[in-house]
C-alpha cells in the first residue's frame, strides 16, 4: 500500500544480460569443479590453438612451383635433341643406293622448306627383307605446341598422299602426340604417321602395314633416330 504523500518506489531494474560474444571469439575457459585439487606434481600446460598457415603455405608452394615443374618436365626431357639415321632398326635396313639417296635429299629439302625453324632435318628410306618400304623424315628443334603441329603435318601431306581423315594415336609419352592416316602413293595403299614432341618431329610413309602397326613402328624408329641431348 502506498501512503498518501509518499513518493512511489522506483521501478525494478531489468535483469542484466550476459555480454554478447563476438563471432569467432574464443569461449571462456572452463573452471574446474568446486573443491577440485590437482594431483601432486601436476603442472598446467597451456593449449595452443592450431594454426592453419603451414598448410596454406604448402598449398601455395605446390601451386607456384609444382605445377610449372609438372608441365615443364616434358620440354626439359625432349629438347634439345639430335637425329642420326642408324643403318638398321629392328628388321629395317637403311638403303644407300643412288635412287634412295636422291629421294632422301629431296625429302630433306621439303622438310626444311616446310619447317623453317628446324635446327636439323633428316630423311631416309628403309626396307624389310620381305620388301616392305618405310620412308622416314623429320627435323629437330623446339616446338611449343606439338599436338597442333602433328595435325598440321598431316594436313600438309594430305594432297600429296590423298590422305583420309587422320586418327589420333596414343603414344603413352607425356608431351608426345601422334596421328596416322590412310592414303595412296603412285597407285599403292600407304599409311602416313607423324609423331611430334617438344624437341622433334618424325613422319613416315609405310607400305603393306596396318595403321596401328605403322604407328608402333614409327615410335620404334624415332626412338633410334632421335636422341635427346644429355644435360
Amino acid at each position: 500500500m502506498v501512503r498518501r504523500g509518499a513518493a512511489p518506489d522506483p521501478p525494478a531494474a531489468p535483469p542484466a544480460r550476459p555480454p554478447k560474444q563476438r563471432r569467432g571469439a574464443a569461449p571462456p575457459p572452463v573452471a574446474p569443479p568446486k573443491g577440485w585439487q590437482a594431483p601432486t606434481g601436476y603442472v598446467p600446460v597451456a593449449v595452443r590453438r592450431r594454426r592453419r598457415w603451414p598448410c596454406l603455405l604448402l598449398i601455395a608452394l605446390a601451386c607456384c612451383c609444382g605445377c610449372p615443374a609438372w608441365f615443364g618436365k616434358p620440354m626439359w626431357e625432349q629438347y634439345p635433341a639430335n637425329a642420326v639415321l642408324p643403318e638398321q632398326v629392328a628388321d629395317l635396313r637403311l638403303r644407300d643406293d643412288n635412287s634412295s639417296t636422291v629421294a632422301s635429299k629431296q625429302l630433306e629439302t621439303q622438310v626444311r622448306q616446310a619447317h623453317l625453324l628446324a635446327e636439323d632435318v633428316f630423311a631416309g628410306v628403309y626396307v624389310t627383307p620381305d620388301g616392305k618400304r618405310v620412308t622416314v623424315f623429320g627435323g629437330t628443334g623446339f616446338r611449343l605446341s606439338p599436338e597442333s603441329d602433328a595435325a598440321a603435318e598431316l594436313a600438309r601431306l594430305k594432297p600429296q598422299y590423298e590422305l583420309q581423315d587422320p586418327q589420333v594415336v596414343d603414344t603413352g609419352i607425356r608431351g608426345r602426340y601422334a596421328q596416322c592416316a590412310v592414303g595412296r602413293s603412285e597407285g599403292t595403299d600407304v599409311v602416313v604417321c607423324t609423331s611430334v614432341d617438344y624437341g622433334s618431329l618424325a613422319t613416315a610413309v609405310f607400305t603393306r602395314l596396318s595403321l596401328q602397326d605403322s604407328a608402333t613402328l614409327l615410335e620404334t624408329l624415332r626412338e633410334e633416330i632421335v636422341r635427346p641431348q644429355q644435360r
